[in-house]
């Protein structure tokens, strides 16, 4: 069986916070597309994960952290799950 893909965007909020926000789960460019709509002036990457659950798509994005960095501590940071209208034009 063949797990179905999902894309998911990542980024950084103004204060230095990863957000994790669902994308997309037609296509890679359709989560793109999402993704600029939404976080307009963000720097985003589009991570695609076998979930389209948030939870787990959380974790496995955290497991991802623990590999490429190796540091137990930025791996285990907490994840924003939504970016806020005013968060994203700098109001808090």
């Amino acid at each position: 069986m063949v797990a179905r893909e999902y894309w998911w965007l990542v980024a950084r909020d103004e204060h230095g916070k990863t957000v994790l926000i669902f994308g997309s789960d037609r296509s890679e460019e359709d989560a793109r597309q999402r993704g600029l709509e939404m976080l307009s002036g963000l720097d985003f990457a589009v991570k695609r994960l076998p979930t389209r659950d948030l939870g787990r798509a959380s974790s496995l994005l955290k497991g991802n952290r623990l590999e490429e960095a190796h540091s137990l501590r930025d791996a285990t940071q907490r994840l924003r799950h939504k970016i806020g209208r005013k968060r994203r034009m700098g109001f808090q």
